[in-house]
């Protein structure tokens, strides 16, 4: 995590120095795909040691066409910016939280993670208590911190990710984890030089309602090998896919995560 925490200060000192990001602007230049160099970036949320690690490709943001951060900074400086991060859920869902904001997309997280038994929640999972966990008990960590209102993979060519899977990989294999779930099925192709082995597995779930999805979800189980070392991981292929039985979704991903590939 030490390589990342640098990454992040120096990302953080240069937007207050010069309200924009270099390291954005020209990713945006390499690929072609917008991402915003003039706004706040998101690295992680939640417990950097956590056992458990539920990555995305970013986060979502307006795109923002200026040339550099406009009006009062958010932050006064790394520390503060790094806290807010490590407990977004004490400061948006905690004890004494105003609890104005309740996110669709953070309870569809603890619908997904309560089958893997790694979070003690509550039993009524629209309780703020919960909300504060999902996001302050695991590590979330974003494959590229800038934020865009679209993730545009047709634009992505060649070795442009590299640098940020590397970080990835290498802030996951810092801590022992029990559990590390890529969501997306892209990272299917952006994980491909790291993936040792892959099964992967197709099935129907059950609805709400109590029947039968017609369309089938998906999951893969995978070793990665990055620095000589060997981690298993999941690729939750369906984690965005509309109307999906998410507690169901976690739960059948929970038992094929743990069934050996081998």
């Amino acid at each position: 995590m030490e390589n990342l925490i640098n990454i992040i200060r120096n990302d953080i000192e240069e937007f207050h120095l010069n309200r924009k990001i270099t390291r954005a602007k020209e990713l945006s230049d390499q690929t072609g795909m917008h991402v915003n160099h003039n706004e706040y970036p998101a690295y992680f949320f939640g417990d950097p040691q956590a056992k458990f690690v539920l990555v995305h490709l970013n986060s979502k943001q307006q795109d923002n066409p200026s040339d550099s951060y406009k009006g009062s900074f958010k932050f006064d400086n790394f520390d503060e910016y790094f806290k807010f991060h490590r407990y977004y859920g004490k400061t948006h869902y905690g004890e004494h939280s105003d609890k104005s904001l309740k996110s669709p997309f953070d309870l569809k997280q603890i619908r997904f993670i309560k089958p893997f038994n790694v979070i003690e929640f509550d039993d009524i999972d629209s309780k703020y208590s919960n909300l504060e966990k999902v996001m302050d008990n695991k590590l979330q960590l974003e494959l590229i911190p800038f934020g865009s209102s679209k993730f545009e993979t047709a634009l992505i060519k060649g070795d442009s990710l590299k640098p940020y899977i590397e970080t990835l990989l290498e802030t996951i294999i810092s801590q022992e984890r029990e559990y590390v779930i890529f969501c997306g099925k892209v990272f299917e192709s952006l994980l491909k030089n790291y993936i040792v082995s892959k099964k992967d597995y197709e099935f129907k779930l059950p609805k709400v309602d109590g029947s039968v999805a017609k369309s089938n979800s998906s999951f893969s189980k995978i070793v990665v090998s990055f620095n000589g070392i060997e981690i298993s991981a999941g690729i939750a292929k369906s984690f965005a896919q509309q109307g999906l039985n998410m507690s169901e979704y976690g739960k059948k991903c929970c038992q094929l995560y743990n069934q050996s590939i081998l």
